[in-house]
């Protein structure tokens, strides 16, 4: 009997243990930046992006797309087929952290319009991806120092 009350308690802690960190897992992947989003900003500081480019705004914590369907605004999980096309990793994202930022969407658009044809804004993906493969020192140079700028710069420090 004893070895059963044991055996009991042993299961239910392991089930327990479980439970515990699949509950752990699950919090932790909610609300995550997306891979897309734009490179420098946290969690905590990123509520929504806007998307000049297709006018439309990305709700992180949500995970869902807000945009313009005639004269009301549209929420969903996916863009809809006409910005099929668009690269969401080299789309030009703003941050907003206004509550319902779709009320200023004139204002939005007149401000970042500029930026509807701007694809320099790195990514969360290619920022990691760029510093995985480009290990780099203090001074921005790479580590192997095959670099000619800084050889160069190097040599010229001395001479003045």
């Amino acid at each position: 009997m004893k070895k059963l009350f044991i055996l009991m308690m042993l299961a239910g802690a392991v089930a327990a243990t479980q439970s515990t960190s699949a509950q752990v897992h699950i919090n932790v992947n909610i609300g995550n930046q997306p891979q897309w989003g734009p490179h420098g900003y946290s969690y905590e500081r990123a509520r929504y992006y806007y998307l000049p480019e297709i006018n439309a705004y990305y709700d992180v914590r949500n995970g869902t797309y807000i945009y313009q369907n005639r004269r009301s605004w549209v929420t969903t999980r996916t863009l809809p087929l006409q910005y099929r096309n668009v690269n969401l990793y080299n789309t030009y994202k703003v941050v907003i952290n206004d509550r319902n930022p779709w009320r200023y969407n004139a204002m939005h658009q007149n401000r970042y319009n500029r930026y509807r044809n701007d694809h320099s804004q790195v990514s969360i993906r290619d920022y990691a991806y760029r510093n995985s493969n480009n290990q780099r020192d203090k001074n921005g140079y790479r580590d192997d120092h095959r670099n000619r700028d800084y050889a160069r710069d190097r040599n010229d420090r001395g001479r003045h």
